[in-house]
């Protein structure tokens, strides 16, 4: 009975096994998602961090066992590879991290894949498989960073689940296909960015209707900026900076109120900025720089609240900077630079408190600088440089302690520096050259221990240099010529303060008495020295002879300084020196053999003095008139030596 009842209980399992239905699970990922994936293997030439080789082995489960392989648990088809190296920005770039190779066409066979990743890889190359347009329920495409070529295949137009899709920095060309956006309904970034495409942008693509971002920058492309980009009402980022568009920018650009960045830089674009962009209330970034806009800065702009970034430079932008602009209290970065902007620089500016960069430079600005750019304490960089600005510099600016660069340079401020200048002590780069300035250099420069380059030259100041100057102990770059400056340069030369050095040394036209320090070439400050110009000061004495030691020196100017006595030889030991003037003096002697023979020389220059003898063998195309009005030199370029 027993054995009777174990016989009907098989019978009855067996039954229930074939007549009900079990989700049944598969042991192993597919044979042809496994095929597909050994070939793509296979196309792999250059694998040195083994990103593939060691896992992807014939006779192992591909779901389990393979690296950036994912699977669907029940099916076991293959629905995400993912192959990426790091992210090739200059931060995190790892050059050990590279493959090279071609992409299989069999990868269209992975018909459950959704999300393909091959990105970062830099030596990934050939055309783009439009077998991968077979891949219909692929919702992530990134293939960027490699260097892909050909033109992008129309059969990614049938990826209709498709919501990412990144070709970036590859080196496709062609059109860009117009037929590729007519069903991606669910597209949601579009990042073609850094290749070599031509032609127009497709009107298809305001087919994309679920566009958040477009991607389109540095590649060639030409044509207008479609006219009703207005009717992809999701668009939160626009860039197509660094192509070859043309025509205006379109009016409906302001239908777009989720648009946070619109970057159309580097262009040909011309006409006006369109009222309309004052609608853009989610706007954050704004980059017009660098095309051939005209009009004035409409007014509109200043309803933009959320704005940080605005970059209007390199236009043809006229009319004044609106008062208005002291609405956009977000603003970290107001570049209106290289324009014919006119009138005064508004006083609402003090309403920026989140400022950090106002360059406004290379304008028509007229009238005052307003006593209220003290209140934008975050600001980091002024550039108020070639503008017609007048008056005096305003004390307000102290309270400015995060400036790190302020130029100011070929406008027309009078006075002089204001004492409280001296509480600058973020400031790196102080340019105030080519103005009106006079009286004397306030000993409080000695308190901007941070100043690295120190441009006043140009102006009417007649004093003798504070000795305060030498606490700047990052000074680097100097620029005192062409005022009235008096005194020793001993002053500047003897720096007691830290281990930096001058790189450049400008005290050309100025009053300041000699003899240079005989021990200039070995004094610290001077040990790195590019270019040192001392011309057109009454220095008198002799050229000292440790010059030769500065063995950085490239450029050397010291005419017109009432020298006398013969060229050293050592300063041949210079051999990097490029230029070396030293005319209008009265050194006698010889010229130094090897003083004309180094590689580096284009420069040279030591007419009007008292020298004689043969010119020193030379292959450097020097002219005649750098050895002229010495009448006791001769040999070529001038007349021949006679001989005894």
């Amino acid at each position: 009975m027993k054995e009777a009842l174990n016989k009907h209980y098989v019978i009855f399992t067996i039954w229930v096994l074939t007549n009900t239905s079990f989700p049944v699970l598969a042991k192993s990922c597919n044979a042809i998602d496994k095929h597909a994936l050994l070939d793509f293997k296979r196309q792999i030439s250059y694998d040195p961090s083994n990103l593939l080789l060691n896992t992807w082995v014939p006779n192992t489960d591909c779901c389990t066992s393979w690296d950036h392989v994912e699977c669907d648990v029940s099916t076991k088809r293959v629905v995400q590879v993912s192959i990426s190296g790091p992210s090739m920005d200059q931060y995190s770039y790892d050059p050990t991290i590279y493959m090279e190779g071609t992409l299989s066409p069999f990868l269209g066979n992975l018909s459950s894949l959704k999300i393909l990743e091959i990105s970062n890889l830099g030596g990934i190359s050939g055309p783009i498989p439009p077998q991968l347009g077979q891949l219909s329920n692929l919702t992530y495409l990134s293939l960027s960073h490699n260097t892909l070529n050909g033109s992008i295949p129309n059969s990614l137009g049938n990826l209709h689940k498709l919501e990412y899709l990144f070709l970036g920095y590859n080196t496709l060309y062609g059109n860009i296909p117009y037929t590729i956006f007519r069903s991606l309904k669910l597209l949601k970034v579009l990042n073609l960015e850094m290749n070599s495409l031509m032609g127009s942008i497709p009107s298809s693509i305001l087919n994309l209707v679920s566009l958040e971002e477009l991607n389109l920058n540095q590649n060639s492309l030409s044509g207008n900026i479609p006219s009703m980009i207005g009717k992809s009402k999701r668009l939160e980022r626009i860039d197509l900076s660094r192509n070859l568009i043309v025509g205006n920018i379109p009016e409906s650009i302001g239908e777009l109120p989720h648009l946070q960045a619109l970057v159309l830089s580097y262009n040909n674009l011309t006409g006006t900025i369109p009222k309309s962009i004052g609608k853009l209330s989610q706007l954050q970034d704004l980059y017009l720089e660098y095309n051939q806009l005209t009009g004035k800065i409409p007014d509109s702009i200043s309803e933009l609240f959320q704005l940080k970034n605005l970059y209007l430079s390199y236009n043809d932008f006229n009319g004044n900077i609106p008062k208005s602009i002291g609405e956009l209290s977000q603003l970290e970065n107001l570049y209106l630079d290289h324009n014919r902007l006119i009138g005064s620089i508004p006083s609402t500016i003090r309403y920026l408190v989140s400022l950090r960069y106002m360059h406004l430079g290379n304008n028509k600005l007229t009238g005052i600088l307003p006593f209220s750019i003290g209140d934008l304490i975050r600001i980091q960089s002024i550039v108020l440089e070639n503008n017609k600005i007048t008056g005096k510099l305003p004390p307000s600016i102290e309270k400015l302690g995060a400036l790190y660069d302020l130029f100011l340079s070929n406008n027309k401020f009078v006075g002089h520096i204001p004492s409280s200048f001296g509480n600058l002590y973020s400031l790196s780069t102080l340019d105030l050259s080519r103005n009106q300035l006079s009286g004397k250099v306030p000993p409080s420069i000695g308190n901007m221990t941070n100043l690295r380059v120190l441009n006043i030259s140009y102006n009417r100041f007649n004093s003798k240099i504070p000795l305060e100057i030498q606490k700047l102990s990052q000074l680097s770059d100097l620029d005192l010529h062409s005022n009235n400056f008096s005194g020793s340069l001993g002053i500047l030369f003897d720096r007691l303060y830290g281990f930096n050095y001058y790189t450049t040394l400008d005290v050309s036209n100025n009053k300041f008495a000699g003899p240079i320090d005989k021990n200039i070439g070995y004094k610290p400050s001077m040990q790195y020295i590019y270019s040192l110009i001392l011309s057109n000061n009454p220095l008198g004495g002799s050229i000292p002879q440790s010059i030769g030691n500065l063995t950085q020196l490239g450029v050397l100017e010291m005419e017109g300084c009432k020298l006398s006595g013969r060229i050293p030889q050592e300063l041949a030991k210079a051999e990097q020196i490029s230029t070396l003037l030293l005319s209008r003096n009265r050194l006698s002697g010889s010229i130094p053999r090897k003083l004309l023979s180094s590689i580096y020389l284009q420069n040279f220059n030591v007419s009007y003095n008292e020298l004689s003898g043969e010119i020193p063998p030379h292959e450097n195309p020097i002219p005649a008139s750098a050895f002229s009005h010495n009448l006791g030199l001769c040999g070529a370029p001038l007349r021949p030596c006679k001989r005894l």
